[in-house]
């Protein structure tokens, strides 16, 4: 069987680096087997999280037979709480819990094939999106990588 393009690759090591059990971490949730790759409308479990493929913005690389790109995922992180400002502590914890488990090794475990690894994160109120008594850590993850073909 061929090997997979390099965004794919990436979109599978992205949603198993965060489906751990983060009992050691800052949450302490565990989402073992409670990670989707594909968006979902709302989350089905508490917690759980889903990890979705945005876009991919080809360049120009640094030589004729080189090109450059970006992939940008969304990470959803679906968790409850018994108050609004509990829910936002654990959105918040569950953020630094899944930037760790991206960032610990910046190339995804994917060596060579991907550059660098970025994660820029939101904590959301579910109510305010018809999610009643979720809280989300929306994080933005962008990948970058080169090669010669550009996939």
């Amino acid at each position: 069987m061929p090997s997979d393009p390099v965004y794919l690759q990436a979109f599978k090591a992205i949603t198993d680096l965060i489906a751990v059990d983060f009992a050691a971490g800052y949450s302490g949730l565990d989402l073992t087997n409670r990670v989707v790759r594909g968006i979902m409308p709302q989350a089905p479990m508490i917690p759980s999280a889903c990890v979705f493929m945005f876009d991919i913005k080809e360049d120009f690389g640094q030589s004729l037979d080189r090109y450059q790109a970006e992939i940008v995922f969304e990470i959803y992180g679906f968790c409850g709480g018994t108050s609004l400002v509990d829910r936002m502590d654990n959105a918040c914890r569950l953020g630094g819990d899944l930037i760790n488990a991206l960032t610990t090794d910046r190339t995804l475990g994917l060596n060579g094939l991907t550059d660098d690894v970025i994660c820029n994160f939101a904590a959301l109120e579910g109510d305010r999106y018809g999610i009643e008594g979720i809280a989300v850590a929306y994080i933005e993850v962008k990948v970058t990588f080169q090669n010669s073909s550009g996939v």
